[in-house]
């Protein structure tokens, strides 16, 4: 069997769990991962005497999230909605085949000296070989090492989507995503211009070299109510690389706003579960729904 048939095995492997966007030492990590004892973030928004909840996630952590405000909220609504579950349509490797590979490209094509020089230590620090990723495109290579960097971090708990989600099937309650299977998500990536390719991996470079004990701040934060590590992150990476925050954020922020209307014509309230970085900034969703004339209230 060739090479590149047995790499691809190893990314279905990997793959199975992502999807869902350092060289220090882990001991400053697990001192910042502490649990908190304030209520996770959760906001009312509000139009024409109707109301939706929404909350955000943050990738898993050590152990599951649990809140228990939020948990018993959501046996009070109507339907759950997360940005994408884990069913697929077609096999995951015909999808990363056709999305994830340009053979008239390998990934060395793409990047240029700074980028070679960043993947080989975020490589290392990961524990992933170069060639195994060499196939494919950036935006998969960089999937694949924020997949494997939280696994190093020991991030391995259930997310908040994750958790609703089981509790929200259990119950039969409804469950709608944005991204209605991972196929879509998969086609949504493989839609990427060249420079958002490049650029998703630059951005996921960011991550894995700044060290777990980053993100764990920024997490252990949005935990305790406060915001604005968050949206410094959102603010340096807006500018770093606009052209996929574009795609990456702003747009998919405004399609929410949209299916926040078409949630109005529905009976009951729903809670709507995104990532953390969605919520946040002039172009976030809280601050774009309050611009539009939601009322928008911390609760």
């Amino acid at each position: 069997m060739d090479t590149i048939d047995t790499r691809r095995r190893k990314v279905v492997g990997m793959l199975a769990t992502t999807l869902v966007a350092g060289s220090g030492g882990l001991a400053p990590f697990k001192s910042l991962a502490k649990p908190v004892t304030h209520s996770w973030p959760l906001w009312s928004i509000r139009r024409g005497g109707r109301n939706i909840y929404l909350t955000a996630e943050t990738p898993p952590q050590p152990a599951d999230w649990r809140d228990s405000r939020i948990e018993r909220l959501l046996s009070h609504c109507s339907a759950l909605w997360t940005e994408t579950n884990n069913v697929y349509k077609q096999p995951q490797g015909t999808l990363i085949q056709r999305y994830g590979i340009d053979p008239k490209h390998p990934l060395d094509d793409w990047l240029d000296a700074r980028d070679k020089a960043r993947l080989v230590e975020a490589a290392r620090y990961c524990k992933m070989s170069l060639g195994d990723l060499a196939p494919y495109r950036p935006w998969l290579v960089g999937s694949l090492l924020q997949e494997q960097y939280y696994r190093s971090a020991g991030w391995k708990g259930k997310s908040a989507r994750e958790v609703l989600a089981g509790q929200a099937t259990q119950a039969g309650m409804p469950w709608h995503c944005e991204f209605e299977t991972k196929d879509e998500v998969l086609a949504w990536f493989g839609a990427l211009t060249p420079l958002q390719d490049v650029q998703f991996l630059r951005y996921a470079l960011d991550e894995v070299l700044a060290g777990p004990a980053a993100d764990a701040r920024i997490f252990k934060a949005w935990a305790a109510g406060q915001r604005e590590l968050a949206a410094a992150e959102v603010a340096r990476y807006n500018h770093a690389y606009p052209e996929l925050a574009q795609r990456l954020t702003f747009a998919r922020n405004q399609a929410w706003l949209l299916r926040f209307e078409n949630m109005l014509d529905a009976k009951g309230t729903p809670l709507v579960v995104v990532g953390l970085y969605h919520m946040v900034g002039p172009s976030g969703i809280l601050a774009s729904a309050s611009r539009q004339g939601w009322t928008v209230d911390a609760i």
